[in-house]
């Protein structure tokens, strides 16, 4: 359904379903101070103010949860750690699915109810998201807690290896609603743009995890030593409080967005806002998974030495990942509001700002790489070949870093702008440039870790060329034909 963006000569937009637009600066309508943040505030600015606490939610996310739990486990032996590797691919793709797909819709979705006005709507939006989180949940849980010793022999688990994987596995997907809840509340507040809070509940927990799992692994006064399963008991434990804090908070009416349960009705086209962005979108991580673990097959040709050094050089690639996401984030909810408040031009020009911003860091980190490609090797292996075969795939790889960084930014906008077709055709198209060049590589000219640098390379381009060409077209807005174009 198409709406007007106003009265006057501008073109109408088709916005997601449900979208309105709200009035304008100075109207009767009282806007909460972070909204109006989002709409009226200078760009670089509230970008840049945004993305300090959403980059430290997503490394306590990524890395330091999961490095405490290995830390503490390795004390157990190399079986338990091993054990626990076996699980991390799975943990992490549940918190991928959770917080960056299903949890981007999400935050879009409240973010253009926020925009628009309609602050039942986006009440009611937080009920639906909580919902579908019970419902994912109950799917992650199921599969891995009867699924989980297949999987994990399938992946090479057996005797103690096994044993500890499941204990793990178990005490974590067992708890996969706190995941989840967490997630969902995460976004909701994301999405109202107020970081902040999240970083704060997100260090305290991890302090509370931190306290937790030596004490729960090894057992400390009455507290028996629960071995692997205690250190996922401290990471669920960890996650309940979190999540517990952020619902208290969105319920106590210090948001934009205040959660209750009270009146709200479930709809259809609600639940659609969510999942039709957020079903489609949970297949990109996976094709981002497979796409790295393909590649990494290929180079494990290649003999230990150049997967090592591989090994070494892609560690630099994922540091791309959180700090796009630290101004991605922040985007969303600038994007997302604007696109509900009708003010498409302030949504394009964040994207765009926002990608600049991305591009100039990741740009001084490809530069680091291009310029002292050892340096970063030397952190990590004090191996000549390995530093070698680390910087011949730098210098190559981090030429293309910038691409992926746009890519990331642009997909994300066009997440908010309840587009999801284009990421997931950058991303396969970025899947079949590298798997179909490292397999040229590989059986047909031979060039070796230098061809598939080159290889790998090419897919970054390809993905950030798609989603710029894409954003730059229009294509995360659909005009309608019968309304009057302004080149404004």
């Amino acid at each position: 359904m198409a709406f007007a963006i106003s009265q006057t000569a501008q073109p109408r937009l088709a916005l997601p379903q449900g979208t309105t637009t709200v009035p304008p600066a100075g109207g009767t309508t009282t806007i909460n101070p972070r909204t109006r943040l989002l709409l009226e505030g200078p760009i670089a600015a509230t970008l840049l103010r945004l993305a300090p606490p959403n980059l430290v939610v997503n490394v306590i996310l990524i890395a330091v949860t999961a490095s405490i739990d290995a830390h503490f486990v390795g004390r157990l032996g190399a079986p338990a750690l091993a054990g626990v590797s076996l699980v991390f691919p799975l943990m992490m793709l549940m918190q991928q699915i959770a917080n960056s797909s299903m949890g981007s819709a999400i935050a879009a979705s409240v973010a253009r109810a926020v925009g628009a006005s309609r602050r039942d709507d986006a009440t009611a939006l937080a009920v639906h998201g909580l919902v579908i989180a019970a419902a994912m949940a109950t799917l992650f849980s199921a599969a891995l807690l009867i699924g989980g010793p297949w999987l994990y022999r399938a992946l090479g688990g057996d005797g103690e290896i096994l044993a500890a994987a499941l204990a793990y596995s178990n005490a974590i997907f067992a708890g996969a609603l706190a995941y989840w809840v967490l997630g969902t509340l995460t976004s909701v507040v994301r999405g109202t743009g107020q970081p902040g809070v999240l970083a704060i509940v997100y260090i305290a927990a991890e302090l509370l995890h931190i306290a937790l799992v030596p004490i729960l692994v090894f057992g400390w006064g009455p507290v028996p030593p629960l071995g692997v399963a205690g250190a996922g008991i401290a990471t669920v434990t960890s996650f309940t409080a979190s999540a517990s804090a952020l619902f208290w908070w969105l319920a106590s009416g210090r948001t934009a967005v205040t959660l209750a349960f009270r009146g709200v009705r479930f709809e259809r086209r609600l639940f659609d806002d969510i999942l039709r962005v957020g079903l489609p979108m949970s297949l990109q991580p996976i094709l981002v998974n497979v796409t790295l673990a393909v590649l990494t097959g290929f180079v494990g040709l290649l003999g230990v030495g150049a997967l090592a050094g591989f090994g070494v050089a892609v560690r630099l690639e994922y540091v791309i990942y959180p700090l796009s996401f630290g101004f991605s984030a922040g985007m969303l909810a600038m994007v997302a509001t604007n696109i509900g408040a009708g003010r498409f031009a302030r949504a394009e020009r964040s994207a765009w700002t926002a990608a600049a911003l991305v591009a100039g860091i990741i740009g001084a980190i490809g530069l680091f790489a291009l310029v002292w490609p050892t340096g970063w090797a030397a952190l990590f292996s004090a191996v000549p070949e390995v530093q070698r075969d680390a910087a011949v795939y730098l210098t190559i790889a981090g030429l293309a870093f910038p691409c992926l960084s746009i890519g990331l930014v642009l997909g994300t906008a066009f997440q908010a702008a309840a587009r999801p077709l284009w990421p997931l055709l950058g991303a396969a198209a970025r899947a079949v440039v590298v798997v179909g060049g490292g397999a040229l590589v590989v059986y047909g000219t031979g060039d070796g870790l230098v061809g598939l640098a080159v290889a790998a390379a090419a897919g970054q381009v390809a993905y950030g060329a798609i989603l710029v060409i894409a954003f730059r077209a229009g294509l995360w807005k659909r005009r309608d034909a019968s309304a009057p174009r302004n080149p404004r």
